[in-house]
């Protein structure tokens, strides 16, 4: 399994065709047999090695996908029946045109639309498009490229039909009876039974999630589990009525395999997401362990119910839920297997499950706090007591009485009772919503490995071997780790970090020392698509910022400072920095509310005012007392960054009049870099003023074709009649920039 999954991490970090992959995979499988009889070692490893290639090629063969022909389609009605649905995205299977049937697309809409609905579109399809290709950002598009999706529609929705599946049916059926029930919260009991959780409010969402308790509301292997072990429970208390089943002793196996269409049932009611399928299969694997009475072997049978997971959706391994769900059980059964006899010893059997549940609840949060935080940035160390409650009182309680209430004709009672316990619980949660430490940074995948080698080997620590491999290899290594750590905080090289965040402006300084500037934060002024919190916040974690000593706004248009408030709000920063204007703009006004609340001091700059720091300085060129009312792009703060003999220009939006207002005036513009102005518009960035700068490199941060004209391609063109390379965030992503006031060098995060 092990192998396996290396070869489908490798196929998605260095990406082969699938023909070779499968044709070595079999070429070595062909040879295992003639060396087997002559070295067992040398044909394990071949086995291995085989095991790598089929992982690589699974993933390959999944990956293809349909490929379309580049020209353009044009607008027409697509029809499709919907397999995956979120609040924001749909995933539908498509049957008309013809030629498209059975791929599988993404559509964007908030509109509501359940699980095996047939959908028809008036739209156009298109490629996926990579987006904000920023090293720490989480990609969904390169995950649907995994999983061999490779197309979207854009376009309204015509109409939408029932289903004529059985299993479409009966989820209609199941939520309009609890829509029609009166119960309280029937949010949570669909999320909780049926697998819809759209319509759940994000306040809700939120709480679960500081609370660490968000796992309950997500159909996964413990809703799963809770409804095969109450199956199981009954059909073995039937089987032992018997006197013959009882007196054998193999009610229990047999109990194992009656209850196993349970689950699928239930797979097929929670509405068959990939992570239902997931847990189903887990849950089917350990039911037939039991039956086979191998349910000893834990790990052999957790493996086998990952590769056969990964056999059918190989995409997986690199989904948090995946990683969750078998980080989590890997770490409660050796945190069991080593502190069990602690619980054995009580003689009170109520005491002893609550330290029973107290340990596996600890050992998971110890198990995924690395994946929680790579994913989700935040953790609340102290969620064992809301999962104390949680887990009996929404897990079993209002799980049961919805499964009961909403399939007897007279469960109108039980639905209102599961309601009332899931109020119970929210209001017990509230009182408990504490100790949620967000963010925090991220961990990198040599941190992850070293920590899980900790953690286990102190598990282990009393076994000689073990306490060896602690003392002479994992704790050297993290005390080189700790020092690379160290060293790419407190450098001594100026790095300035240029952000894909679409068609806007947002650049983070990296200055020796430690000092940490923000220039900007991007943002879409037309939709409520956070980038401070999806795509700024992310990339600063990544890299180990939690603290940022001045945020500088340039000018108050939605593209360069959207996300700053989201920054402002969740960071420790020390100052806010903007040119003095105060227009009546909402996401202006939010910005400097949440700078007041939370004590950041509040600076306005003009021209000379800046930051010296021995060899660093960034110094204002510009606007000087007075500012333009007209026009809020000639409002931008004009700033140069100069460390040692090396310098910066970042000139915000500015336009053609102010340019040439600064050549006149003498201003220090020569720079050995430039970011261009206003996303490299054909009406700023002329002649003039680029010959005055004379960069070595030209930033363009933007998205084409986002706003008609930008970049310009006269703008562009000038740059090559003067021999000036450009380098472009949406074509290359995140441009990295670094001196050591000398020399200068860059690389791009995309190819």
């Amino acid at each position: 399994m092990v192998a396996f999954c290396a070869g489908i991490y490798l196929q998605t970090v260095y990406p082969l065709p699938p023909a070779p992959l499968f044709f070595a995979a079999l070429a070595i499988a062909a040879a295992i047999p003639f060396i087997m009889a002559r070295d067992g070692r040398a044909s394990a490893l071949l086995l291995l090695a085989a095991f790598v290639l089929c992982g690589a090629a699974r993933l390959a063969f999944t990956e293809a996908g349909q490929i379309l022909a580049d020209e353009d389609r044009g607008e027409t009605v697509y029809e499709g029946q919907v397999v995956e649905s979120s609040a924001r995205m749909k995933v539908l299977s498509l049957s008309e045109p013809a030629e498209l049937k059975g791929m599988r697309v993404v559509f964007l809409s908030t509109v509501d639309l359940e699980m095996s609905r047939t959908v028809r579109i008036f739209g156009r399809i298109r490629a996926l498009v990579p987006t904000f290709k920023n090293p720490g950002t989480p990609s969904w598009k390169l995950l649907k490229k995994l999983e061999g999706i490779g197309y979207e529609i854009r376009g309204n929705v015509l109409s939408t039909t029932g289903g004529d599946d059985p299993i479409g049916r009966m989820r209609r059926y199941f939520r309009e009876r609890m829509e029609v029930s009166g119960a309280p919260h029937t949010d949570i009991l669909k999320a909780l039974t049926i697998g819809d959780r759209a319509s759940v409010p994000q306040e809700k969402n939120d709480l679960f999630l500081r609370t660490g308790t968000s796992h309950i509301l997500a159909i996964s292997g413990f809703n799963v589990s809770i409804i095969t072990g109450f199956f199981f429970f009954v059909v073995r208390l039937l089987l032992r009525r018997v006197r013959t089943w009882r007196l054998s002793g193999r009610d229990r196996q047999y109990a194992a395999l009656l209850a196993i269409p349970f689950p699928l049932i239930f797979m097929g009611i929670a509405g068959s997401g990939v992570s239902v399928i997931r847990a189903t299969i887990m849950i089917v694997v350990f039911m037939l362990a039991l039956f086979f009475e191998r349910e000893r072997d834990f790990f052999n049978t957790l493996a086998l119910a990952a590769l056969i997971i990964l056999l059918l959706y190989p995409h997986s391994l690199l989904t948090p839920a995946f990683q969750l769900t078998f980080m989590s059980l890997l770490f409660i059964v050796l945190f069991m297997q080593r502190f069990s006899p602690l619980t054995l010893r009580l003689k009170n059997r109520t005491l002893g499950w609550t330290l029973s549940t107290l340990l596996s609840t600890a050992a998971a949060t110890a198990g995924t706090a690395p994946i929680v935080l790579y994913y989700f940035w935040g953790i609340n160390p102290l969620c064992l007591l809301p999962n104390l409650v949680t887990i009996p009182l929404m897990g079993v309680g209002a799980t049961g009485l919805s499964l009961v209430g909403m399939t007897c004709d007279a469960g109108r009672p039980l639905l209102i009772l599961a309601g009332y316990a899931a109020g119970i619980n929210l209001a017990i949660l509230r009182s408990l919503d504490f100790g949620y430490l967000y963010p925090v940074i991220r961990p990198c995948l040599s941190e992850v490995l070293l920590y899980y080698g900790l953690v286990i080997t102190l598990l282990y620590a009393n076994r000689k071997p073990v306490a060896v491999l602690l003392v002479v290899v994992l704790i050297p290594l993290s005390a080189i780790q700790i020092c690379a750590d160290y060293r790419q905080r407190f450098n001594s090289d100026l790095a300035v970090d240029f952000i894909d965040v679409g068609m806007g402006d947002a650049a983070l300084i990296e200055a020796p020392g430690g000092m940490r500037i923000l220039i900007d934060g991007g943002g879409f002024p037309r939709s409520d698509f956070d980038v401070g919190k999806q795509v700024i916040t992310p990339f600063l974690l990544y890299r180990k910022v939690r603290t940022l000593d001045y945020v500088i706004n340039t000018h108050p248009h939605a593209d360069h400072l959207g996300g700053l408030s989201y920054v402002l709000g969740h960071f420790n920063v020390s100052h806010l920095v903007t040119a003095g204007l105060f227009p009546e703009v909402d996401r202006f006004i939010e910005m400097a509310r949440i700078a007041r609340s939370k004590g950041v001091t509040h600076l306005i700059w003009r021209r000379g005012d800046g930051i010296r720091a021995g060899p660093l300085s960034l110094t204002v060129l510009y606007p000087g007392e007075t500012l333009p009312r007209d026009n809020l792009n000639n409002t931008s703060l004009v700033v140069t960054l100069r460390y040692g003999d090396r310098s910066f220009l970042l000139p915000g939006d500015i336009e053609a009049d102010v340019e040439e207002g600064l050549v006149l005036s003498g201003a220090p513009l020569k720079a050995d870099v430039l970011k261009l102005p206003h996303h490299g518009s054909a009406y700023s960035n002329t002649f003039a003023f680029i010959y005055a700068v004379s960069p070595k490199l030209g930033i363009m941060s933007g998205a084409s074709g986002s706003i008609k004209n930008l970049p310009g391609p006269a703008a562009l063109a000038r740059y090559r009649t003067l021999s000036i390379p450009v380098l472009r965030t949406d074509t290359q992503g995140l441009i990295e920039v670094r001196s050591d006031g000398k020399r200068i060098s860059w690389k791009t995060y995309a190819p």
